[in-house]
């Protein structure tokens, strides 16, 4: 069970990739930076440039809770660098006593589904309108033969930030 001080922890949400990571602050609803970071992909030295960069983050944001997408079985076996840079930032945040919670896909789904949103665009829409300093991040929706435009690894943290805050502010006791 969860404290009641949960929803005021300022929290480092990242989409990580294989070669960036999107990257969200919250404390409590309110969101305070966001962005990506890329680096060089492989092995060691993504994980050495990406441990970097979240150690940036921390000292500047000094988190309460680093939350982390989880990494599927298929994105490990596709893209072997993933799991050093999840183990990078595993070691920043216990250097610095952060704990880090992992967030399945399905999670964020789950979170999103009382605003009827079924797909990433429409997710990164209602992300927008909540917070309307993202909407000029906000790509147009992709068509099918498209990739996936860069700042939707923006919205994911964000999605990834709003599913933390989500689920721990409904796992709360009821008041008194």
């Amino acid at each position: 069970m969860q404290s009641r001080t949960t929803h005021h922890q300022r929290v480092l949400a990242i989409d990580l990739r294989p070669q960036q990571f999107g990257y969200a602050i919250f404390e409590g609803e309110q969101l305070l930076d966001w962005g990506a970071c890329y680096f060089r992909p492989g092995g060691a030295i993504g994980a050495a440039s990406a441990g970097k960069r979240v150690a940036k983050l921390v000292k500047a944001f000094l988190p309460s809770v680093i939350v982390v997408k989880k990494v599927g079985r298929k994105m490990t076996l596709n893209s072997p660098g993933v799991e050093p840079i999840l183990k990078a930032i595993r070691r920043e945040a216990n250097a610095c006593s952060i704990p880090v919670s992992l967030i399945a896909r399905n999670e964020v789904r789950e979170a999103f589904r009382e605003f009827r949103c079924t797909n990433k665009y429409e997710i990164a829409s209602m992300l927008a309108s909540m917070h309307p300093e993202l909407l000029w991040k906000l790509p147009p929706e992709r068509k099918f033969y498209e990739s996936e435009h860069p700042s939707m690894t923006t919205f994911d943290a964000v999605a990834l930030g709003y599913t933390f805050w989500h689920r721990s502010t409904t796992e709360l006791p009821p008041p008194n």
